[in-house]
């Protein structure tokens, strides 16, 4: 796993911790197989990013936008995204993904909020 932050953001070390945790944590859950991507941006244009957050169909590579945004809705974003790179990994992605509603973007929805769900449960304390 890479973890790309740009340097506009501002997180602290503890946050960087917490979002490289998660990361690791979504992968193992999904799970996510062999090397992949994840940017946290702030900026979209540079990065293709039209909305909040793309995945890169192929490239196992997610981007997500990231600035004033609280962390926590920035890691569901990254979730989100993974969920769409474990659905090209197993082959179910096919076609564009549409911005709102089908079954892609129903699961990877439901998928995010569980993902943060089961991460906050996870954690010590």
């Amino acid at each position: 796993m890479k973890l790309y932050l740009d340097e506009g953001l501002h997180y602290n070390p503890e946050q960087m911790k917490l979002a490289g945790e998660f990361i690791l944590f979504c992968a193992d859950s999904l799970p996510i197989e062999g090397d992949f991507e994840v940017h946290l941006v702030n900026s979209r244009e540079p990065h293709g990013i039209s909305t909040t957050a793309l995945y890169e169909v192929g490239n196992n590579c997610c981007k997500v936008y990231c600035k004033k945004r609280a962390l926590a809705d920035v890691l569901r974003s990254v979730a989100h995204e993974m969920t769409h790179m474990m659905q090209d990994q197993i082959g179910i992605l096919k076609g564009p993904i549409r911005d709102a509603g089908g079954f892609h973007e129903d699961q990877a929805n439901a998928k995010a909020g569980e993902l943060i769900k089961l991460f906050a449960k996870s954690a010590p304390g």
